[in-house]
Protein backbone atom coordinates (compact mmCIF):
# COMPACT_ATOMS: atom_id res chain seq x y z
CA UNK A 1 0.00 0.00 0.00
CA UNK A 2 1.18 3.32 -0.77
CA UNK A 3 1.38 6.05 1.70
CA UNK A 4 0.92 9.46 0.84
CA UNK A 5 2.78 12.27 2.45
CA UNK A 6 0.60 15.60 3.17
CA UNK A 7 0.60 18.60 5.69
CA UNK A 8 -2.81 19.61 7.32
CA UNK A 9 -2.85 23.00 8.62
CA UNK A 10 -4.77 22.55 11.87
CA UNK A 11 -6.26 25.59 13.28
CA UNK A 12 -7.24 25.95 17.14
CA UNK A 13 -8.88 29.23 17.16
CA UNK A 14 -8.17 30.25 21.30
CA UNK A 15 -10.54 32.36 22.80
CA UNK A 16 -7.97 35.52 23.71
CA UNK A 17 -8.78 39.12 25.51
CA UNK A 18 -8.68 41.86 23.50
CA UNK A 19 -5.43 43.19 24.41
CA UNK A 20 -4.07 39.70 24.13
CA UNK A 21 -5.39 39.34 20.84
CA UNK A 22 -3.68 42.48 19.71
CA UNK A 23 -0.43 41.52 21.28
CA UNK A 24 -0.14 37.80 20.05
CA UNK A 25 -2.14 37.41 17.60
CA UNK A 26 -0.25 35.67 15.46
CA UNK A 27 0.99 32.99 17.43
CA UNK A 28 1.53 29.79 16.15
CA UNK A 29 2.80 26.04 17.26
CA UNK A 30 3.35 23.79 14.60
CA UNK A 31 3.15 20.22 15.93
CA UNK A 32 4.90 17.20 14.32
CA UNK A 33 2.74 14.11 13.55
CA UNK A 34 5.04 12.51 10.55
CA UNK A 35 6.70 10.20 13.41
CA UNK A 36 3.12 8.75 14.40
CA UNK A 37 1.01 6.14 13.64
CA UNK A 38 -2.47 7.67 14.02
CA UNK A 39 -4.14 4.21 13.45
CA UNK A 40 -2.44 2.89 16.51
CA UNK A 41 -3.92 3.93 19.48
CA UNK A 42 -0.60 5.15 21.34
CA UNK A 43 0.30 7.33 18.82
CA UNK A 44 -3.35 8.81 19.27
CA UNK A 45 -2.88 9.44 22.57
CA UNK A 46 0.49 10.71 21.68
CA UNK A 47 -1.07 13.17 19.21
CA UNK A 48 -3.61 14.59 22.25
CA UNK A 49 -0.83 15.26 24.30
CA UNK A 50 0.94 17.37 21.81
CA UNK A 51 -2.28 19.16 21.03
CA UNK A 52 -2.41 19.71 24.78
CA UNK A 53 0.62 21.54 25.02
CA UNK A 54 0.53 23.13 21.58
CA UNK A 55 -2.49 24.85 22.81
CA UNK A 56 -1.40 25.66 26.44
CA UNK A 57 1.17 27.28 24.30
CA UNK A 58 -0.61 29.45 21.76
CA UNK A 59 -2.87 30.78 25.13
CA UNK A 60 0.26 31.51 27.48
CA UNK A 61 0.33 35.25 28.25
CA UNK A 62 3.01 35.33 30.41
CA UNK A 63 0.88 37.51 32.97
CA UNK A 64 0.29 36.11 36.51
CA UNK A 65 -2.64 35.68 38.91
CA UNK A 66 -5.69 33.66 39.41
CA UNK A 67 -7.86 35.26 36.90
CA UNK A 68 -5.11 34.89 34.28
CA UNK A 69 -4.94 31.21 35.17
CA UNK A 70 -8.56 30.40 34.34
CA UNK A 71 -8.37 32.71 31.22
CA UNK A 72 -5.77 30.28 30.27
CA UNK A 73 -7.42 27.69 31.26
CA UNK A 74 -10.56 28.68 29.28
CA UNK A 75 -8.47 29.25 25.93
CA UNK A 76 -6.72 25.95 26.21
CA UNK A 77 -9.97 23.69 26.90
CA UNK A 78 -11.84 26.23 23.72
CA UNK A 79 -8.65 25.47 21.87
CA UNK A 80 -9.11 21.59 21.94
CA UNK A 81 -12.25 21.62 21.89
CA UNK A 82 -11.84 23.39 18.03
CA UNK A 83 -9.59 21.10 17.17
CA UNK A 84 -11.47 17.97 17.68
CA UNK A 85 -13.35 18.15 14.31
CA UNK A 86 -10.10 18.47 12.23
CA UNK A 87 -7.89 15.95 14.65
CA UNK A 88 -10.63 13.40 13.54
CA UNK A 89 -10.31 14.18 9.97
CA UNK A 90 -6.46 13.39 10.17
CA UNK A 91 -7.32 9.90 12.24
CA UNK A 92 -9.35 9.01 9.22
CA UNK A 93 -7.01 10.01 6.28
CA UNK A 94 -4.32 7.72 8.16
CA UNK A 95 -6.75 4.87 8.19
CA UNK A 96 -7.01 5.61 4.52
CA UNK A 97 -3.43 5.32 3.96
CA UNK A 98 -2.65 9.17 3.64
CA UNK A 99 0.47 9.57 6.37
CA UNK A 100 0.47 13.93 7.79
CA UNK A 101 3.40 15.53 8.21
CA UNK A 102 2.01 18.18 10.85
CA UNK A 103 -0.20 20.34 12.60
CA UNK A 104 -0.22 24.10 12.44
CA UNK A 105 -1.79 25.11 15.84
CA UNK A 106 -2.46 28.83 16.24
CA UNK A 107 -4.62 31.53 18.56
CA UNK A 108 -6.28 33.46 16.30
CA UNK A 109 -9.90 34.66 17.31
CA UNK A 110 -13.02 33.90 15.51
Amino acid sequence: MMTRMLTLALSLAAVATPAMAAESENATVEVRIDDLDLTRTADRKRLDTRIKIAARSVCRSGLRGTAERARQSACASSAIEKAGLQVARAIAQARNGTQLALLMIDNTTR
